[in-house]
């Protein structure tokens, strides 16, 4: 009997130490959530994001969890507990607006527990773990439509405007889905609303500026002549791009035709150094074209140089390498180009013409004739190349040749008064007097008082014995040059042989006033008194001149003379008297005092 007390005593002393056990202090621990997703299981662990479709069809499976009980004081043995019997011992799931232990009894689409049932709104639910009221830890389901629900709502949505809408909202969804984004370029696109379809890819292009996307906004820009746009695109596409030389050379020739030359300039020099040498010629030539448009010949030379050794051929760059050393001042090589420049285009007359120029400034007539002959062998009517051919015979001393050009120049220009003028001191100088008067009355006409060609023509009419002509051109002259003596003697040599006096007088009477110390024309003009009965007039003259020559008998002697034919005693005998005073032995001078004497003392003494 005390062995039956003693065995209860026992168990029930076991029994009280197991449920004092049991009612202790637990330690929980979450382990996973094993759940079934359209019939397949997967674990989630704490912390981690469950991504699930509206029409995912979900259950939870178990809950796995831990809980440590300490049964024995010195914690030697530790019991742990089913996590079978765990919803019976205070484990529970927790998540606001969603009724997620409905899912621990049976299957069910997420989108039967979702508030709203719009399974295109983006959810995004916090399922907490607890136990009793501890948390034990927490994941989260993100519940939304994918992509392809997106794409195929659009293409269920017959309006135009309510597809772009939906596309919008589900690029919004999912900015990094490239299919979705491109669909709602095409949308735009076929509706012409480039702005946006500019707008989504400047966007794209911020985030992922690769060259598919910079290169299709490119052609949104070039559709609507977005200069700026285009400029804007090209820049950043060869920073992305450095290589792509065709993207460069565009940007380059844009830049260019907005007048941007210095960047212009940049890029074609960023090219360049790209570029297989054999392909470089084309960006050589616009270098050179616009390193001359800003002033920066030095390059520009070096430019189409590089060009010129690419392609001998090309006759404009050694136009502008000449053209570009004359700018330079560097004459002798400006000059080298163009020769080069001539010698491929045979039509090129006009550069021969300023080679033959240069040639004649430089005293080489002889290689101008060459350049010239070519000139009017093409155009046999160039005045300019027959002006000039003049001047390189006239300078080669070749008359012949210079007669047939001066022919052939008024034959196209009869009125060119310097080859008429030319033409007629050829000839003058040539003996040919008919031919010279011909031309240089005709030039007369033009110019009457040119008095070189005036004194050419007194001297062809001396030569030809026409003294009339003579005469006139003389009576010119003095008009012209009133200061030239010889004129005078002529006129007063041809008036005396005419005997007329008269028309004598008015010319010589200028000559004075012109000459007023010169003896002959005074001379000239006392005759011319004497001659038409002015004597008063003539004795003022013979005044004059006894003032210049006092001592000049024979125009004492005349002086003499007229007073005494005027019966100016007084005045003759003074004269007669100065005459014997220089020449005591003149004969007629002593005879003429001693009777002009006598008749004095004759009249005294009849009085």
């Amino acid at each position: 009997m005390w062995v039956t007390i003693l065995l209860v005593v026992i168990v029930l002393a076991v029994g009280w130490y197991l449920f004092s056990g049991i009612n202790a202090p637990p330690s929980p621990r979450f382990n996973y959530l094993l759940i079934s997703v359209n019939g397949k299981s997967q674990e989630v662990f704490s912390g981690e994001t469950l991504a699930l479709h509206p029409k995912d069809r979900v259950k939870i499976l178990k809950i796995s969890a831990s809980i440590f009980l300490d049964l024995d004081v010195r914690k030697l043995k530790i019991f742990k507990i089913s996590t079978g019997i765990l919803f019976r011992l205070g484990f529970r799931l927790v998540a606001d607006h969603l009724d997620v232990n409905a899912l621990r009894y049976k299957e069910m689409a997420v989108s039967a527990l979702l508030p709203n049932q719009n399974i295109f709104d983006h959810y995004r639910f916090r399922i907490q773990i607890k136990y009793r009221n501890q948390d034990l830890g927490y994941m989260i389901w993100e519940v939304g439509p994918r992509p392809e629900d997106w794409l195929d709502k659009a293409n269920r949505t017959i309006n135009k405007e309510q597809r772009i809408a939906v596309l919008r909202r589900a690029v919004d969804m999912f900015p990094k889905n490239s299919e979705l984004e491109s669909r709602l370029l095409d949308e735009y696109k076929s509706l012409g609303r480039l702005d946006k379809v500019i707008e989504m890819l400047e966007k794209t292009a911020r985030k992922r500026p690769d060259k598919k996307t910079l290169t299709e906004l490119l052609g949104i820009y070039t559709a609507m002549k977005a200069k700026d746009g285009v400029i804007s695109v090209l820049r950043r596409l060869v920073k992305v791009e450095p290589g792509d030389l065709e993207a460069r050379l565009q940007l380059a020739e844009l830049l260019e035709k907005e007048g941007k030359l210095g960047e212009a300039e940049q890029e074609y020099e960023a090219l360049i150094k790209r570029m297989h040498k054999k392909d470089r010629l084309p960006v050589h030539q616009r270098l050179g074209y616009l390193y001359t448009k800003t002033g920066k010949l030095k390059r520009a030379i070096s430019n189409y140089l590089a060009a010129a050794g690419m392609e001998k051929g090309d006759v404009n760059i050694y136009y502008n390498l000449s053209y570009l050393y004359e700018k330079r001042g560097q004459k002798e090589r400006a000059e080298e180009y163009l020769r080069k420049a001539v010698a491929l285009r045979s039509g090129d007359l006009e550069g021969r013409m300023k080679l033959a120029r240069s040639l004649m400034a430089k005293g080489r007539p002889g290689e101008a004739e060459r350049y010239l002959s070519e000139v009017l062998e093409e155009r046999p009517g160039s005045l300019k190349a027959l002006v000039l051919m003049a001047k390189v015979f006239e300078k080669l001393g070749n008359k012949g040749k210079l007669r047939g050009v001066y022919k052939r120049i008024l034959s196209l220009d009869p009125k060119n008064e310097t080859v008429v003028y030319n033409m007629g001191i050829l000839e003058y100088e040539d003996g040919n007097l008919n031919r010279s008067l011909s031309y240089l009355l005709k030039y007369i006409k033009l110019h009457p008082k040119d008095v070189a060609v005036r004194e050419i023509l007194f001297d062809i009419y001396m030569r030809q014995s026409n003294s009339k002509m003579a005469f006139r051109e003389a009576q010119v002259l003095v008009e012209l040059k009133p200061k030239e003596l010889d004129l005078y003697d002529y006129i007063f040599e041809y008036l005396k042989d005419q005997g007329d006096y008269e028309k004598m007088i008015p010319i010589m009477e200028k000559g004075v006033q012109a000459n007023p110390r010169q003896v002959a024309v005074r001379e000239y003009l006392s005759v011319a008194y004497l001659k038409t009965g002015k004597e008063d007039l003539a004795a003022r003259q013979l005044e004059k001149i006894h003032k210049l020559r006092p001592k000049d008998i024979d125009l004492l002697l005349n002086l003499a003379r007229l007073q005494d034919k005027r019966n100016q005693r007084e005045a003759a005998l003074k004269v007669y008297k100065k005459i014997l005073e220089l020449s005591p032995d003149h004969e007629e001078a002593s005879e003429a005092y001693l009777r002009l004497r006598f008749k004095g003392v004759r009249n005294e003494s009849t009085e």
